[in-house]
């Protein structure tokens, strides 16, 4: 029988009927059971969950189905994973933030500039390859993208993309975001932590050439923000920033 270290949390289910009608066979299958249990709160932040083989034998499939949606977890930050200790529901309020980047709103003041916010576009739609991995969702899943511009004394500073999970959030009316934008709704409605963003360099393209006003292809600065709530993410954005553009982060 397998020790668990105190103040550990681990929920076996039963076997027989229930069991039979839970099998799953898919890995996505099997990561929509985790993310459902870790949202109920069956599986607290910082919670030990069951093993590989816990899992598999109670949802009835291979021990490597089991693996691969755990592993997608872990790669979107949910889940931590520690070799001989196991895994666990990832603690967000006792990790350290080292890094924090602020809300366009402020990141446009301090340059002592005049900010303005305009929503360009709002639409349900399916998610991008990058957002079904950050948000950990399928790709015939509804998301809300929201896609719009800042600027800087009436110069395009920057153009973003967001999508929004409804299933993990209670949205409000759509035409809010035509004056809000979300990621300050998110800051001023729940207690939301930034989990992580990632910086890359790519070309310019669509909507974002054209609300920043560049030619198709100039290269710009990516910036991918995770925005998690009790350890599930809810939102992905993508902004963009026109060349010349520099980023100064401060502790």
């Amino acid at each position: 029988m397998a020790k668990l270290s105190q103040g550990s949390s681990v929920t076996i289910r039963s076997s027989g009927v229930d069991a039979e009608r839970r099998r799953l066979n898919t890995w996505q299958a099997i990561r929509a059971d985790v993310l459902g249990r870790i949202r109920s709160g069956e599986w607290p932040p910082g919670s030990l969950i069951p093993t590989e083989q816990m899992l598999s034998i109670e949802m009835g499939c291979a021990r490597a189905t089991v693996n691969r949606a755990l592993r997608e977890l872990a790669d979107s930050g949910i889940i931590q994973r520690r070799r001989k200790v196991g895994t666990r529901v990832t603690a967000t309020t006792s990790r350290r933030t080292t890094l924090s980047l602020p809300v366009l709103r402020d990141e446009i003041e301090s340059l002592g500039a005049r900010y303005a916010y305009q929503m360009t576009e709002c639409l349900p739609c399916n998610p991008s390859p990058a957002a079904m991995q950050a948000l950990q969702v399928d790709a015939d899943d509804m998301m809300l993208l929201v896609k719009s511009r800042y600027l800087a004394d009436d110069r395009p500073h920057c153009c973003e993309a967001i999508w929004l999970n409804p299933r993990a959030l209670a949205l409000p009316d759509f035409h809010l975001f035509a004056h809000e934008p979300p990621q300050e709704w998110l800051a001023r409605s729940l207690p939301v932590t930034q989990s992580r963003f990632s910086i890359l360099a790519e070309g310019a393209s669509g909507s974002c050439a054209v609300n920043l006003t560049i030619d198709p292809g100039t290269p710009v600065m990516t910036i991918e923000r995770v925005n998690t709530l009790d350890s599930l993410p809810v939102s992905f954005a993508r902004q963009f920033y026109p060349p010349m553009h520099r980023l100064v982060l401060d502790n």
